[in-house]
């Protein structure tokens, strides 16, 4: 009886040691998937702010660069236009002008964005563009879209079947535009 329980303790142990290098082999994939995400994004949002506009061939390429193999992202894109705003003690009295400004920001997402780059318009794609101003701020945030191998092996050793995403890779970068190169 003791070499039979042997026998099934050394199986159990066996497929457990496989299971951990397939999990292992996953999160290696994932940290390769978000390397490659990181890099993209980097690239992409520092040309952005170096020349100061976003073309519909820009965003396919990075769209294309991003969705590698079985990861899929979903894209956030976010332009902060700086606004002066005259600051006045009474509004309803242009006399009560204290001579300052405030700094305030507008902010423009994605559909805003892709409504610029993608309208029905007579210019060619190579012609349409989505300008930004030199002083303006401009990030994108990525997040995979689907669930990664590593987390369904996780969760389903762990026993663990909740219905969350389980994002494992989120990347975010943004900076100042430097250029309006236009």
């Amino acid at each position: 009886m003791p070499n039979g329980f042997a026998k099934v303790m050394s199986m159990l142990l066996f497929v457990l040691l496989i299971l951990f290098a397939v999990y292992q082999n996953y999160r290696i994939q994932d940290d390769v998937a978000s390397q490659n995400a990181y890099n993209t994004v980097t690239q992409f949002v520092d040309n952005v702010r170096t020349k100061g506009f976003i073309t519909p061939k820009m965003y396919e390429d990075f769209q294309s660069q991003l969705d590698i193999g079985n990861y899929h992202f979903d894209i956030e894109m976010v332009h902060k236009q700086k606004i002066y705003t005259p600051d006045f003690k009474d509004p309803k009295d242009d006399k009560s002008f204290t001579g300052e400004y405030l700094v305030d920001y507008d902010e423009y997402y994605n559909d805003q964005i892709e409504n610029v780059l993608y309208r029905q318009t007579s210019k060619p794609s190579n012609k349409r563009m989505y300008k930004l101003q030199q002083d303006d701020y401009f990030s994108v945030s990525v997040e995979n879209a689907n669930k990664t191998n590593s987390s369904i092996l996780f969760d389903f050793l762990t026993n663990n079947t909740g219905d969350e995403k389980g994002s494992s890779i989120n990347v975010s970068y943004g900076g100042m535009v430097l250029n309006e190169d236009y």
